[in-house]
């Protein structure tokens, strides 16, 4: 290491950085953290590009590269309509009302997000350039990218973000489906700061702040602030975000076109617009795909796009994620008040077969937690939870419920049926008697005027919920397994979790959160409130045409730098 680099970062260290920052050198020095998860973390606490080189060239690393090589642009084709099939939705796009993912994937396209969470696990600077936490993690403070425009030619400011974030927050709807309950920032605590700074002051420490205004926060789209402060007309005002295509028609649920939005702070998009397309379920947009009438489908099941992967006309985009199928047991309602009993189920079932039969391999195990493996903060000690029929069987004996009979509520959605099939097979053969209800979307998520109280989701002894991918584990930890959780259908009430998850989000370390996963899968494996058998593999299909496409796991559909060979 050169004298130069030894000074710059002692001098960072004495005038610029704080207790977090120090920290997070002291990791990376003592070998704690490798490259990836020191980009990753050092992301999180909005520490620059120019000063992660820096603190790498003084490990030894190789400086941070950036962009991407000259004849990667050269390769660019402009021009073309990608034309993209999507489910249909039941829901609005207003964006305080965004909750499935046909609908998410359109107004994602259109609206923006503060910042943006990629498949690394990594936090990226989107509208905000860059954030810092005070030194116990209860406020964040944004800077905002100038000169962004939205599409009605007005530039983005810090009234327009404090806008966005006071509807979301505001609105009942949004917080039955809300990432950032009130329990963890209201309305009020959105401040204006200077014309492009805002801060977000939380009622509780939270270790990851960022992650939860990126795009997995999906109703936090930034919206120009008069039309913010009118809930309900953001779509009748075509939808006016800060993307890289702007709305040009819609039709809902039947077609919308976009079009290059040239104004856009990213540069020019190559494609010159999009067409999308919906469909009742992903099998007619497999056809229409095979037809040449698609370019590119939102999402498929991995037996869907199989056929796809042997035929040089495709391409399949896949991406490992966190997203995983909950399966919920109301520990208060029999047969499920005795842990045994839960115990019992878990191990009735042959995870790696599950992975194989239901998803083709596009999977990770799950064990039972919110903590999937490829998390920093799980703690890889933690063992694996395997089928064990015998010791089921004696769960059971000394449970003294040797044929417990439940039922399993889900709803008509990707591998959700199949899944309950499989449960509803393995359980018998230790002994479960188990009957399946399958619902539609609406009847599942549908509730009465106490939405939490009726609707069968939360509320059914047994039921199978998706849950789509973050870049942390805090959002399911905090919402379906804390007693106070908003998504918590399994009624799960441990006080020595709940201190031990509030532990977790006030620690900036790496070793501190891992010792708090650590205990608290331990508690979840001995209870298990929650049965989690896999994390899902996002996957789908579309022409070999179609180039520089990224799939992600909440089916957003990312094209501002896609284009057409």
């Amino acid at each position: 290491m050169d004298r130069s680099t030894r000074r710059q970062v002692d001098e960072y260290r004495r005038t610029e950085a704080g207790p977090i920052e120090n920290n997070l050198i002291d990791e990376l020095v003592a070998g704690e953290l490798d490259r990836q998860e020191f980009l990753r973390r050092a992301t999180v606490f909005g520490l620059g590009a120019g000063t992660i080189g820096l603190l790498l060239r003084y490990v030894g690393e190789a400086d941070v590269a950036y962009g991407a090589p000259a004849a990667s642009a050269q390769r660019v084709k402009r021009g073309g309509t990608l034309r993209v099939g999507l489910t249909t939705y039941s829901s609005s796009l207003e964006p305080y009302q965004l909750r499935e993912a046909g609908s998410l994937a359109l107004a994602g396209i259109p609206g923006e997000y503060l910042t943006f969470s990629n498949n690394a696990l990594q936090v990226k600077p989107w509208l905000a350039v860059s954030w810092r936490p005070n030194s116990d993690l209860t406020v964040w403070t944004f800077q905002l990218r100038r000169g962004v425009k939205f599409h009605n030619g007005k530039t983005m400011t810090a009234d327009d973000v404090v806008a966005s974030f006071r509807q979301y927050l505001s609105e009942r709807t949004s917080q039955i489906y809300s990432a950032i309950p009130t329990s963890l920032l209201g309305p009020e605590g959105v401040v204006k700061r200077g014309p492009y700074t805002v801060e977000f002051r939380l009622k509780q420490p939270n270790n990851a702040f960022p992650y939860l205004v990126s795009q997995t926060t999906y109703q936090a789209i930034i919206q120009p602030a008069a039309i913010a402060a009118r809930p309900g007309s953001w779509v009748a005002s075509k939808m006016i975000g800060t993307g890289a295509f702007r709305l040009k028609s819609l039709q809902p649920n039947r077609r919308a076109e976009l079009v290059r939005f040239p104004q856009y702070w990213g540069g020019s998009p190559p494609l010159d617009g999009a067409i999308l397309t919906f469909y009742e379920g992903t099998a007619p947009q497999v056809l229409a795909l095979r037809a040449g009438q698609l370019d590119l489908c939102m999402q498929l099941s991995p037996q869907e796009a199989a056929p796809f992967q042997r035929n040089s006309r495709y391409k399949i985009f896949s991406a490992p994620t966190s997203a995983h199928r909950m399966f919920g047991l109301r520990v208060d309602r029999d047969p499920f008040r005795d842990a045994r009993v839960r115990r019992a189920l878990a191990l009735a079932l042959n995870r790696p077969d599950l992975i194989q039969r239901l998803l083709l391999g596009f999977g990770t195990l799950g064990n039972d937690s919110p903590f999937w493996s490829r998390f920093p903060s799980t703690d890889p000690s933690i063992g694996q939870r395997k089928q064990n029929l015998e010791l089921a069987r004696a769960l059971l004996r000394a449970a003294g419920q040797e044929n417990p009979k439940f039922t399993i509520t889900t709803w008509r959605f990707a591998d959700l049926p199949d899944y309950a099939a499989a449960i509803q097979a393995a359980g018998r053969q230790v002994g479960f008697d188990i009957d399946l209800e399958v619902m539609t979307a609406d009847d599942y998520y549908g509730g009465g005027a106490d939405y939490y109280a009726t609707t069968p989701w939360l509320n059914r002894t047994a039921t199978i919920t998706e849950y789509g991918a973050r870049g942390v584990p805090n959002l399911f930890m905090t919402a379906a397994y804390m007693s106070d959780g908003i998504w918590n259908a399994s009624k799960y009430a441990n006080p020595a979790f709940d201190a031990e998850a509030r532990r977790y989000l006030a620690s900036a370390d790496i070793a501190s959160q891992r010792a708090a996963t650590k205990r608290m899968a331990g508690m979840l494996l001995r209870d298990t409130p929650v049965i989690t058998a896999y994390f899902i593999t996002y996957v789908t299909a579309g022409s070999a045409r179609v180039m520089n496409y990224q799939a992600e796991g909440l089916s957003h559909i990312r094209i501002a730098k896609t284009w057409l060979a």
